[in-house]
């Protein structure tokens, strides 16, 4: 798993260091920028909370498009959870969509700049750093959308007791 995951970083570093060398360092410095921004825009800090059987947290979708997401999975630190113990529940919708339920005909709708909260069955989180990545495979192109965050749980397994 490590080495898989250091080739995606080293990949990434190479295509920098292209465009880096085809466009200047300005364009390395804008994309920068804009990363951060979208971090701030999507990710609802501070949002990472422990529920009686996992951990919750909120997105918001980007704001410059709405989604249609034929698939959606949520990994925490590390490990890939089974859809059919997680929930996207966006505030249009009365009640959370369980992940196994989306798919190409029933897409997960996300509007423009609204809240998502996500759940998820895990075993009970320690306070402290974790990781959490969000894969949605759009129904249009580019295929698939990811984000992975490093929020910090407060509370913990002992905030359920």
């Amino acid at each position: 798993m490590r080495v898989h995951r250091l080739g995606i970083d080293l990949g990434l570093l190479r295509e920098g260091l292209q465009i880096g060398r085809g466009f200047g360092l300005h364009s390395l410095e804008e994309m920068a920028r804009i990363a951060l921004y979208l971090e701030s825009a999507v990710y609802d800090r501070g949002s990472l909370r422990p529920i009686p059987d996992g951990i919750a947290f909120a997105l918001h979708s980007p704001p410059l498009r709405m989604g249609a997401f034929q698939r959606v999975s949520l990994t925490w630190d590390g490990r890939l959870l089974p859809l059919v113990d997680c929930t996207a529940h966006p505030v249009d919708l009365p009640a959370p969509v369980r992940l196994d339920t989306i798919d190409r005909p029933h897409p997960l709708i996300l509007p423009v700049g609204e809240r998502i909260e996500f759940a998820a069955v895990v075993p009970p989180p320690e306070a402290g750093p974790h990781t959490i990545r969000v894969d949605l495979e759009s129904v249009a192109i580019p295929p698939v959308v990811w984000f992975q965050l490093t929020d910090h749980l407060r509370g913990g397994s002992e905030a359920r007791d």
